[in-house]
């Protein structure tokens, strides 16, 4: 699946402004002058500014333009979520350090928090996720789940750090993942995890949980990550349907 195109658009403009191309304090060009520059849509442009906007890389006023205010991202990150394919490009900027892994048989409660089978044997690899453009600063804590079957994929994760989970196990077994249902809900975190994460004991937080399956519909992987609320912002566009006259 390929990107859409304002998560295109916003992805040339971060890197020409990382780039010194559109320096601090300078404008943007125009609206107008992007959409002839990238052949797109008025619509397509403003929804790629708007993802400047959340990560605090340029401010808008009206009859003054869109101006630079930062030539990299504020701490965390934005996640656009437009596809498959961009969960896969998460690990460009991010590292895994796993903390630890733990095989079990999921019981009954387990299985139903998880949408995993009674009985059946797992793995989950622990880790925390860090921002190496910003210091390693801990961006989330991601459990992974996936079966006993394919534990192969633990050392080939250890290995390759920036490498999402789900995307080594599709390159070791051959399979192919077409579906994620992702979950996001508010959460508060722990003292533990707030530990972990060096943010505070009951500050706000996100928990998203995803279920990676093929075609069919079969089960491949379970991620659960945590992030603090001042480290991702997730980032959708809904399209009206439009009826025919």
């Amino acid at each position: 699946m390929n990107p859409t195109r304002y998560t295109t658009v916003a992805k040339d403009l971060m890197a020409a402004i990382a780039s010194g191309r559109y320096p601090v304090g300078s404008l943007l060009p125009t609206e107008h002058q992007l959409c002839d520059l990238y052949q797109v849509s008025r619509h397509t442009v403003r929804a790629a500014i708007n993802q400047l906007l959340d990560q605090g890389l340029v401010s808008r006023r009206k009859r003054v333009g869109t101006r630079v205010e930062a030539s990299s991202p504020r701490g965390g990150y934005s996640q656009s979520l437009a596809g498959v394919a961009e969960l896969a490009q998460l690990g460009e900027d991010q590292q895994r350090q796993i903390r630890h892994v733990r095989h079990f048989v999921a019981d009954l409660n387990e299985a139903a928090r998880l949408g995993l089978v009674p009985g059946e044997h797992y793995f989950c690899v622990s880790s925390l996720r860090i921002d190496r453009r910003q210091g390693a600063t801990p961006l989330c804590w991601c459990d992974v789940y996936a079966q006993q079957d394919y534990a192969e994929v633990i050392e080939l994760a250890r290995a390759q750090p920036d490498q999402p989970i789900a995307g080594l196990l599709e390159q070791r077994y051959g399979r192919a993942i077409a579906v994620v249902d992702q979950q996001v809900r508010a959460v508060l975190l722990t003292a533990q995890m707030a530990d972990v994460l060096n943010a505070e004991a009951g500050s706000p937080a996100l928990r998203i949980m995803r279920h990676y399956r093929e075609e069919n519909g079969d089960l491949m992987v379970v991620s659960e990550t945590i992030h603090p609320d001042d480290r991702f912002t997730l980032v959708t566009q809904m399209r009206r349907d439009r009826s025919p006259s």
